[in-house]
């Protein structure tokens, strides 16, 4: 089984560089720039057992000439367009493309280029960090371990899916395959998009908004127009989801946490509001549900995006 990575960040870095600590081939797809800089420096995982640093085959965008088995995409979700064209030459029929993004909209994306058959749908449970030296960084998070589920989004199981549960489970023992990957999917929408919304509103880490005596309304209310729209959706948030937000997350006065997207804006970065508080607007506007919250992050973000572009 030959597996296709695009890019090496964080979350590529950490898939690609465990499927090679257990055996498997696999092959990164990199910017030129992105491959001259990893193939002088290399690429490093840091694990509980001490570093690991293994050698990696990178092939840049003009030098695709073979199709893989699995192509795992791990880019940010405004990046999605250009990854689909990126990994385009490299899709055969019999290739399985399995993204681990934030949102739910490129499931579709996906599927109108490259068909549904060929798409597999994955989440994650954990965070994956990058220092600045590139060393990946994989840590803990939420209920523990390092969780990742995937599967088919046509079907409940795969012949495929088991193989690929084969080669992960060497150095990955906490994944598992999903037989309704879409409904955990829409399960991290709720809370990862009610998330996303309130730090792209407050501009604040967890512990200030905890702090403040309007926060645990603001939580409660933008995670309440998350839940209806997944409801409208067909996929009502997990039983216990709107806690997990509201007093694990972010209702603890002395906790430092924040999910990707405000770390994108404490880093001056591009984030992927539109791609994730945007799509839960657009389909709220399709089901009329009234969502002001929502709409105020989605503002709020908009003007920071555009703050970006002027700079």
């Amino acid at each position: 089984m030959k597996f296709l990575i695009l890019g090496a960040g964080a979350l590529g870095g950490y898939y690609g560089g465990m499927l090679i600590k257990g055996g498997a081939d696999v092959t990164f797809l990199l910017r030129p720039k992105t491959a001259a800089k990893l193939d002088k420096f290399g690429l490093k995982l840091r694990l509980k057992n001490g570093d690991f640093q293994p050698p990696i085959k990178i092939i840049t965008p003009d030098m695709q000439k073979n199709q893989y088995d699995i192509i795992f995409l791990t880019c940010k979700a405004y990046d999605v367009k250009g990854a689909i064209n990126s990994i385009a030459p490299s899709v055969g029929p019999k290739t399985a493309v399995l993204p681990i993004l934030n949102g739910i909209n490129h499931i579709d994306m996906l599927a109108e280029r490259f068909g549904s058959h060929s798409i597999l749908g994955g989440v994650t449970q954990f965070l994956v960090n990058q220092a600045d030296d590139g060393t990946i960084l994989p840590t803990l998070h939420g209920s523990g371990g390092q969780k990742t589920l995937f599967g088919e989004i046509l079907s409940s199981t795969s012949q495929r899916c088991a193989s690929i549960l084969d080669e992960m489970k060497k150095t990955m023992p906490d994944t598992a395959i999903s037989d309704n990957i879409l409904k955990k999917l829409w399960a991290k929408i709720s809370g990862a998009g009610a998330s996303f919304a309130v730090a792209s509103l407050l501009h604040a880490r967890a512990g200030k908004v905890a702090a403040a005596p309007a926060g645990h309304n603001v939580v409660a209310g933008i995670f309440d127009e998350c839940a209806a729209i997944c409801l409208a959706e067909g996929y009502p948030p997990p039983d216990g989801m709107r806690n997990v937000l509201l007093n694990d997350l972010w209702g603890k006065i002395n906790s430092d946490y924040g999910p990707s997207l405000l770390a994108d804006i404490e880093n001056g970065q591009p984030t992927e509001g539109e791609h994730v508080i945007g799509d839960l607007v657009r389909r709220a506007k399709k089901f009329k549900l009234k969502t002001p919250l929502l709409e105020a992050s989605l503002c709020r973000i908009q003007i920071y995006e555009r703050g970006l572009q002027e700079r």
